[in-house]
């Protein structure tokens, strides 16, 4: 029988539509070694940012037909090999750009008005006001990095909000319209308090937020990351946030993520370090809301069906 590997979660929906087909459906970890012999007759498998398909994988599946990614990233996968060897791929980045939006509005939110730190204080029997004194979102100026769809979708919520929203996009123009500025780079960094990063993870943006980057801008700013942890170095977040120039973070990733359980129980973790600042973080849950698992799901379905 035809197996799909299944290392994501689905909808029902979706199982039910392989099962309809006669496929057999196998359920691995996100970390489950594909070197198995038993695997290899897979003709799909179905995946999330935990499992790195590269080459080395992939060759093993004599009869691997299709990729299903739940999500956007796509760095996961050896795109050339599977190019190369007729291999279909499909992504999900609709599913995941309003849970996304409204996430970062959560996070941006939180931060801004204390209510992380005021209810932590308040669990531990602290009732502080005046230290907690929050800052409206309208009196500021957002500057969004990518205007793909979880950018244009965090745009779309946070202009109810702030006082002006600024994008920048490489690849995109002609995108500005009544509620969002399209800018260079330069005038991004010039007039931004709070920056947010909606890109995906590639050789050109590891480390887009690095010294250099950091130190072109013009004002002391909130920085956002719900893209991959690897777009902001850690240490130049940390950097800013010990110096001010950085005055709070809210962040869905971090780059340490990959061995965040060893890095979490080590003395000194970089987690400790950020959360001394003011800093929400996120285990990587932006993209991960139970009605942004339907919706990815019925778009990849969507792309599938004349294969499945």
């Amino acid at each position: 029988m035809n197996q799909i590997l299944i290392a994501a979660p689905i909808s029902d929906t979706f199982k039910q539509a392989l099962l309809d087909k006669g496929y057999e459906l196998v359920y691995i970890s996100n970390h489950h070694s594909l070197s198995m012999t038993n695997f290899q007759c897979a003709i799909g498998i179905i995946t999330s940012n935990k499992l790195r398909l590269d080459q080395a994988t992939l060759r093993q599946f004599i009869q691997l037909k299709w990729i299903a990614r739940l999500g956007s990233g796509m760095e996961i996968i050896d795109t050339e090999y599977c190019d190369a060897h007729g291999i279909r791929y499909v992504n999900s980045p609709d599913g995941i750009a309003n849970t996304v939006a409204e996430h970062v509005t959560g996070m941006l939110l939180s931060l801004l008005h204390n209510i992380h730190s005021a209810h932590h204080q308040i669990k531990s029997g602290l009732w502080i006001r005046e230290e907690n004194r929050g800052m409206e979102l309208e009196t500021l100026t957002v500057g969004i990095i990518g205007y793909g769809h979880t950018g244009s979708a965090t745009a779309k919520k946070l202009q109810v909000f702030a006082k002006k929203i600024l994008a920048y996009d490489k690849y995109k123009t002609g995108f500005g319209n009544e509620f969002v500025q399209e800018v260079t780079l330069a005038q991004l960094q010039q007039e931004a308090d709070i920056i947010s990063f909606h890109v995906p993870l590639n050789e050109e943006t590891g480390h887009y937020y690095k010294a250099s980057f950091s130190e072109a801008m013009k004002k002391p700013h909130i920085l956002i990351n719900a893209a991959r942890g690897a777009v902001a170095d850690t240490r130049v977040i940390l950097d800013g946030l010990k110096s001010g120039h950085i005055t709070g973070a809210c962040l869905d990733v971090v780059e340490e993520e990959k061995n965040i359980e060893e890095v979490l129980h080590s003395r000194g973790n970089v987690i400790q370090e950020l959360l001394k600042y003011k800093v929400v973080l996120t285990p990587h849950i932006a993209g991960y809301s139970h009605n942004a698992i339907e919706k990815m799901s019925a778009e990849l379905l969507s792309q599938l069906q004349d294969i499945v």
